[in-house]
């Protein structure tokens, strides 16, 4: 996984609607006001500078592969992805790191969508490009790592499905603030995040409204 894409693990089943309702409500999609950030919630670009911070060590790894990859050296990516050990070695001893260290940082780089993987191939992402002037793509990387967290954890015995898979496209964002926050988190805050989440991708699936269907 290299960057982060919407999932919607539900089977939809809707009726088909009047091409002139589709086209009113893609014209409407705009004009939906987002709602605001929990009371608490640091600004953007105060969010940005800290995945920033976060992530140094994966940046520093993604920059380093692009060189190789312009001087014709490489990397090529080992089994899984990670970085094979010939490879990681030169890392290691380039960057100054233990080759631990280097395999971490570089795979974190691919969850946030520094390194893009092409067959056996890796190439900068599109987010190294714009790191240090894009703070959406920073936070866009940041939320990134913590799909494949959200996704690892079986939903409690008993949950209903459709709110599971509701939560689980909206856990990277609640992780990502609870990372980013200098201290602690209210369970409130949280919570009232969660739900804002949830809302949103509950009216992302409802951009056409439901009338009568066409016969």
């Amino acid at each position: 996984m290299t960057s982060r894409t919407p999932r919607d693990s539900r089977l939809r089943l809707v009726p088909r609607q009047p091409i002139a309702a589709a086209r009113r409500a893609v014209a409407n999609r705009g004009s939906r006001p987002a709602p605001r950030p929990p009371a608490g919630t640091p600004a953007p670009a105060e969010l940005a500078r800290q995945a920033r911070c976060g992530l140094i060590g994966a940046v520093r790894v993604a920059r380093w592969a692009a060189d190789e990859r312009g001087r014709g050296a490489g990397p090529h990516p080992g089994e899984g992805g990670g970085l094979a050990g010939t490879t990681a070695e030169r890392a290691a001893d380039a960057l100054g790191l233990t080759v631990r260290q280097v395999r971490s940082d570089w795979d974190r780089a691919r969850l946030a969508g520094l390194v893009e993987l092409h067959g056996d191939a890796a190439r900068p992402g599109w987010r190294l490009t714009a790191w240090d002037r894009d703070d959406g793509a920073v936070l866009r990387g940041w939320v990134a790592l913590f799909d494949a967290w959200s996704l690892a954890h079986p939903a409690p015995a008993g949950t209903d499905p459709t709110v599971a898979a509701e939560v689980v496209e909206a856990a990277p964002q609640l992780l990502s603030v609870m990372h980013l926050s200098a201290g602690p988190v209210a369970v409130a805050m949280l919570l009232d995040l969660l739900q804002q989440r949830v809302a949103e991708i509950r009216a992302e699936r409802c951009e056409v409204p439901y009338g009568t269907p066409v016969p």
